[in-house]
Order: C-alpha cells, then structure tokens, then sequence
C-alpha cells in the first residue's frame, strides 16, 4: 500500500483537503457571526492575523522546503494546520479565534508552494499543470463530503465541525508521512555552509529569478491586489446574507445547512468550470492562460458588485453562489503560470513569495475594508473590494504576447 505515486498522493491529498477545509469553512463564518458574537472589524481583524503569519513564514517556510525537504514541510504543515483548527473551534472568544487563525497561517505556509514543487519535481512541469486542475476537481469532490458532516455535525454544535476537521488533519499527517515519496527532490547545492547560509542563498536566488522576469513580477503585483479583495470578500460576506436579509420563511432551514447548500452548488459548478477550463485552455501556453485569468477577473468583479449592492436576495444568493467556482479556478491556472518561469531549485520558495504578496494585499487591505464595514455598512464594504479587482483586470491583459 505505502508509498503512494506522486500524482495519487497529489489528488488524495487535495481530496482531503477539499474535505476538511471545507467542514471547517461551511460553519466558521457562523460560528464566528453567531456563536462568538464578532462585528465586522473584528471578522477582518481574524483574517490579517491568518495573512500576517502568512506574511511572516511564508518565504522562510518555502526556503526551508527548496533548502531540506518538500515532502517534510508539507507533512509538518498538515499537524500544524489540524493544531489550529482545534484551537479556533475550541473556544468562541475573539483573541482565541485570532491565536488560531494566526496559527494556521503558519501551517499552510509550509504547504504552499512546498506541495505544487512538490509534484512538479515528481511528475515534470507539463504533467503538473494538469495535475493542479485536476487537484481542484478532486478538492471539489472533497468539499461535498466535508459539508455534509458539517451540516449534520453542525446543526448538533456549530463548533464542532471545526475542532473534528483538525483531529482528522493531525491523523492525514500521520498517513503522509508513510505514503509520501520524495525521489526527485535536489536540495539547493551550498555544501559546507551553515544553515543559515544555504537559507540566505535560496532565497536570494529567488528573489534574482522574480527580478529577472516581467511575468514573475506581473503575477506578484496582482497576488497583492487579490489579497486586498478577497480578504474584505471573504470575512464580510456571510454576514452580509446573514445580516442584510431575511430569508424566504419557508425555507425554515438554519443558517448551517443553507450556507452548506449554497457552498455544495458553488463547488458542483466549479468541477464544471475546471472541465471546461481544461478543455480549452492550453496551460502550457501563457496567453492562453492570461486571457482566461482576465476574464475570470472580470466576471468576478462584476459578480461581486451585484452580491454587494442587490436588494434582492435570490441575486445575492446567486451571486454569492457564482463566485465559487469564478475564484477557485484561479489559483491552479496561475500556479501553472508561475511554473513556466521557475527552475525546480527555487520553485517552493518563488511560489511562497507570491503567496506572500497575496498575504501582504490581506493585512494591508483588510482592517481598511473591516472599518469601512463597520462606519458605512457592509454593502459599501463589499463593493469596494470589488473595485480592488480593476487593476488586476488591466495587468492581465498587458501580460498578452509578454514571454520573458
């Protein structure tokens, strides 16, 4: 049974991760909203301690991981994650939600980039691009079985899907250690220097491969510009339908099982936009890849304006549904974007800087969103994250025909 194929353990692992992120995802919201009673700056206020940790580690980790071992960084980032989950779901108090979510922030540091370097050392470039879609279908799949349990689980105890999808991360971890192979990994060659050293030499040789390409530049300026977005986007939003409107009396349903219902469609959809994306999309050619990247921008910024400013609660709910699988789909396109300007030594710790830059537009965006929230109203708040989206629209379609 042990060790599982590169490309297998790939898909198993974004399967579980579909299925315990989204347990925890389906109720955090409300359990932050309902149970621990937070107002909007302090539902940012959890998301920038999240994104400052990430800011923080994000680079380190990925270094350590191009430095010593991917395959270690990611399993480390499973224990560290399943520890947050339980920390946060454990006690409904402000600054406990905040520790844990600046906690996790540190776990998925060491599974970003280490995990997507991971595969393309295992499997080659090309085959991982595919991979990486593929990931998110089976992620999708994931989602179904976790917001079911959360939505049973959930309606016993809101907080206890939280605190079961971080016990189940901790027993993946145990379950990778065996089943994960690393064959193809080369640590960075800085024989006879000090951990310190070879550290240092990494990361300047990441730093040198984003300075040397327009394309690694480009993608790290709009990592800063949807952190800014989704950071407003994603801790507003459930409040705002919860908060904003009542919901059509016959439903009768609590709020876990309707969010649970809107997010299950949201991920149905987006297995069917990732076939459609890979069916025309070549993720080996870059303008192919930036056209679509536009224009899932576009239909994201549209779809959020419509989300913020409706006074109808079906639009809103169908937007708010749309908006899955719009936003899921960017992240392996651009991943494989990324790749094409990477060498195998420095990928884990490029791909955490742009993560990075996606964790510095959260923390500087995202209290401004919060305190807009708070003295104008959500709907105001909402929309201007909309209006962040514009300048990634335009660099997207200046990177046509840029191949350096």
């Amino acid at each position: 049974m042990f060790p599982l194929p590169a490309a297998r353990m790939y898909l198993a692992s974004s399967f579980i991760w579909g299925f315990l992120f989204y347990m925890m995802a389906t109720v955090s919201m409300i359990y932050q909203v309902e149970m621990a009673g937070l107002n909007a700056l302090e539902l940012v206020l959890v998301g920038t301690a999240l994104e400052l940790s990430a800011f923080l580690f994000e680079i380190p980790t990925g270094v350590v991981a191009d430095t010593y071992s991917r395959r270690v960084s990611v399993i480390t980032g499973f224990f560290i994650t399943g520890f947050a989950f339980i920390i946060s779901g454990s006690f409904p108090v402000f600054e406990i939600i905040a520790l844990g979510s600046f906690i996790w922030g540190i776990g998925w540091t060491f599974i970003s980039g280490a995990h997507e370097a991971w595969l393309a050392d295992e499997v080659g470039e090309s085959e991982a691009a595919r991979l990486y879609l593929r990931g998110q279908k089976f992620s999708s799949y994931g989602s179904f079985v976790g917001i079911t349990l959360a939505v049973l689980i959930g309606s016993i105890q809101i907080n206890y899907p939280f605190i079961l999808a971080g016990v189940l991360f901790c027993l993946w971890g145990v379950f990778a250690w065996f089943a994960m192979e690393e064959i193809n990994f080369k640590p960075v060659d800085v024989e006879n220097r000090s951990s310190f050293q070879k550290m240092r030499t990494t990361l300047q040789a990441g730093v040198k491969t984003i300075r040397g390409s327009s394309t690694l530049i480009l993608l790290m300026v709009v990592g800063v510009v949807f952190g800014t977005f989704s950071e407003g986007y994603d801790r507003l939003s459930t409040a705002h339908l919860l908060r904003s409107f009542e919901f059509p009396e016959p439903w009768g349903l609590a709020p876990v099982v309707l969010f649970g219902i809107f997010v299950a469609v949201g991920n149905l959809l987006s297995i069917w936009l990732v076939n459609i994306t890979q069916r025309h999309v070549d993720t080996d050619e870059a303008k192919q890849i930036a056209n679509m990247l536009s224009l899932l921008t576009a239909l994201i910024l549209t779809g959020v304006f419509f989300f913020a400013l409706s006074g109808y609660i079906w639009l809103a709910i169908a937007m708010y549904v749309l908006l899955v699988p719009l936003r899921r789909v960017i992240d392996p396109l651009t991943i494989a974007w990324l790749n094409q300007h990477i060498e195998s030594e420095v990928r884990a710790t490029v791909i955490s800087m742009h993560s990075q830059s996606d964790a510095l537009g959260q923390i500087g965006g995202g209290p401004a969103i919060g305190l807009v929230g708070r003295e104008f109203g959500l709907r105001i708040a909402i929309a201007t994250t909309a209006l962040l989206l514009v300048p990634a629209v335009w660099l997207y379609q200046r990177s046509y025909g840029d191949k350096t």
